[in-house]
C-alpha cells in the first residue's frame, strides 16, 4: 500500500481500472473508439475531482504536482509500471482540467500495485511536491 498523504492539501479519488484500449498496447481498429475512450475517462477524472473540491477553490499555478496511483487489477497477472503510468494520461487530463492548471505541471506518478479488486480500479493521491 503507499503512504497515506501527510499535507491537508492532498486529495484522493476512486477511477475504474484504465480501459486496454487507452494502455501503450493496446489495439484497436478505430481511432475513433480510443479518441472516445479517453474522453469518458477525463470526464471520470474531472467529476471525480469536481466532487471533491470546495467552490471557491483557486488554483496555484505554479507549483509543480505531485501525486501517485494505486492499482487494484482484476487479476494477479503482473502490470508492467511503465505501461501503467502511461495508462493514467486521460486521468491527468482530467484532474489537471478540474484543478485550473496545465498539465505540465504534474510530477511523473509514483505507481503502486496492490491485491487484486472486482471490480478493477485506480486510487489516485493528488498532493503538491515539495
Amino acid at each position: 500500500m503507499p503512504p497515506h498523504p501527510t499535507t491537508p492539501h492532498a486529495i484522493a479519488i476512486e477511477l475504474p481500472f484504465p480501459a486496454k484500449v487507452l494502455w501503450p498496447n493496446g489495439r484497436t481498429r478505430s481511432h475513433m473508439f480510443r479518441h472516445r475512450e479517453f474522453k469518458k475517462h477525463k470526464d471520470w477524472a474531472y467529476w471525480a475531482v469536481k466532487a471533491i473540491l470546495p467552490p471557491c477553490f483557486h488554483p496555484v499555478l505554479e507549483k509543480r504536482v505531485s501525486w501517485s496511483a494505486t492499482f487494484y487489477p482484476k487479476t494477479r497477472n503482473v502490470i508492467d509500471k511503465d505501461n501503467a503510468a502511461a495508462s493514467l494520461k486521460s486521468f491527468q487530463d482530467g484532474i489537471a482540467l478540474a484543478l485550473g492548471i496545465n498539465d505540465t505541471l504534474f510530477d511523473n506518478p509514483t505507481i503502486h500495485f496492490a491485491e487484486p479488486s472486482k471490480p478493477a480500479k485506480v486510487v489516485i493521491l493528488i498532493g503538491e511536491a515539495s
